[in-house]
């Protein structure tokens, strides 16, 4: 067996970074070494470092079905790293590409991060509309995973619709599918979906349960971009309890991991969970230091949710700090923003 086919199983086995370590020792880099590399760096959860290995298989590609499943791959890293706008150029030159060839096999792949772009850029609606259609032609197919990555997909939706009942049904759903299939990683994620949609409707301490359970599937996991998620969902859930000292703890491991693998939206949420502990703490100057570090990095990103709810925080800080009129016109300013966007109701939801 060559080193290629042993990479291909490390990463069906959930072995991203066994996989990386392996195609990192092949001489001939081609295209599809790039792209098995890549590929094992976005199951890793380093999303930055995917992109570029990404990029450089594009160069060297000379193939139209596997341009297809790279650029699929890269516009899934973008939108994690939230610049949809780029994802959305990405995935619509993927479907130019399996139109005129009739890679009919990829068609759903593709179809499908569209749909999680639409999503990720707050077009929920038309999101919807094409999971639906998708969920449909798998339950013809019997395709059983991919039934429940759309219940999951779906409860997302429905949790940013604030429909938490519709949301919770979708979720559970995806937990079902995932334990019939013996599924950690949907399993984990799917437990992710009810912790977040549980602590935003007020059951902060069943939120904590599903954190837990989640962290529990992801603790010896090599994705760390789920490792890192489960510590920053599991501060919050404690942030709202009110158990300051362990999210805060829970936090900084969190912000330890992000920071490996540079992911700056999702570091941006911690550095603003840590700056609200310090607001609740009275630690007022640090607060708005954290702040003024989740609003940068928040910055060059398409991640207005983030970007609204730390200068809200930020308004709070300024007009408890003494600096009302700077205070207002932030607030002000940011909430006009934000309402134009459709983001002023659930901002604490994506948190």
């Amino acid at each position: 067996m060559n080193k290629i086919d042993k990479a291909l199983k490390f990463l069906d086995k959930n072995k991203p970074a066994d996989a990386y370590k392996l195609l990192t020792s092949v001489k001939n880099k081609t295209s599809e070494v790039k792209f098995l590399t890549a590929e094992s760096l976005r199951y890793s959860g380093d999303f930055i470092k995917a992109v570029g290995q990404y990029e450089s298989a594009l160069r060297r590609c000379a193939d139209n079905y596997l341009t297809t499943e790279i650029l699929i791959g890269l516009a899934s890293c973008l939108r994690t790293l939230g610049e949809t706008k780029r994802a959305l150029e990405v995935i619509l030159k993927a479907k130019k590409i399996i139109t005129k060839f009739k890679f009919s096999d990829l068609k759903q792949d593709v179809e499908l991060e569209l749909a999680m772009i639409l999503r990720a850029s707050g077009k929920l609606d038309a999101s919807l509309k094409l999971l639906d259609k998708l969920y449909v032609t798998y339950k013809k197919q019997k395709n059983i995973p991919g039934l429940g990555f759309i219940s999951w997909a779906r409860g997302g939706i429905y949790r940013l619709q604030g429909k938490f009942e519709c949301g919770i049904a979708e979720f559970k759903k995806s937990v079902e599918i995932a334990r019939k299939l013996k599924d950690k990683a949907t399993l984990g994620y799917a437990y992710f979906g009810l912790a977040g949609i549980m602590r935003i409707s007020g059951d902060v301490y069943l939120s904590e349960k599903y954190y837990r359970l989640a962290g529990g599937i992801f603790k010896n996991s090599q994705d760390l971009f789920a490792k890192a998620y489960a510590f920053c969902g599991l501060a919050n859930a404690l942030r709202q309890k009110g158990d300051y000292d362990n999210a805060y703890k829970l936090y900084l491991q969190a912000d330890k991991l992000y920071s490996q693998i540079n992911d700056k939206p999702d570091l941006g949420f911690v550095k603003w969970g840590i700056g609200t502990i310090l607001q609740k703490q009275g630690k007022l100057k640090n607060a708005l230091n954290y702040f003024n570090q989740a609003e940068k990095l928040f910055k060059g990103y398409d991640e207005k949710r983030g970007l609204y709810l730390s200068q809200f925080s930020k308004s709070q800080v300024l007009y408890l700090l003494g600096q009302v009129k700077k205070a207002d016109a932030l607030f002000d300013k940011t909430y006009t923003s934000a309402k134009k966007e459709g983001l002023y109701t659930y901002l604490e939801s994506f948190t």
